[in-house]
């Protein structure tokens, strides 16, 4: 992994399966990673305390608010938070929307630790560019 800030990376994973969710947990774990993982939209909605060197792994399917629907209410929110799909039940119209919803990347479950692995690392570096980029324009 060549994942280097300053801070320690926050991986927040959302998933109603508690085996995926916990699954996820280890191998993030395992490379040094930060890991924050809820079992509800509402509990990580509550539970987001940063943006900054951070990204989601969301389920798409999950009870009461579906993936698209999070999506939605970052964006709504002004939240800018690298989004990974994880779905395990996507055809190539689901991913073209989660794509165009604003998702980084759209993975099928089981997913593969190092595909996984190569999207954070993207994620993390498009949120370290969006986040100097925003640094830019507020001294502007």
């Amino acid at each position: 992994m060549d994942v280097t800030h300053a801070l320690q990376p926050t991986i927040y994973v959302v998933d109603d399966d508690e085996a995926v969710r916990d699954s996820l947990k280890m191998l993030l774990e395992s490379y040094q990673l930060s890991v924050r993982d809820f079992a509800s939209v509402p509990e990580f909605l509550e539970g987001l305390d940063t943006v900054d060197n951070s990204c989601l792994v969301l389920d798409l399917h999950l009870p009461a608010m579906g993936g698209f629907d999070v999506m939605k209410t970052l964006a709504r929110r002004g939240i800018r938070l690298p989004v990974i799909v994880i779905t395990g039940g996507g055809d190539a119209q689901t991913k073209a929307r989660a794509l165009e919803s604003g998702a980084v990347a759209f993975l099928d479950k089981p997913v593969d630790d190092q595909v996984l692995m190569g999207a954070i690392n993207s994620a993390l570096r498009s949120n370290a560019a969006a986040a100097a980029s925003q640094r830019t324009d507020d001294l502007a």
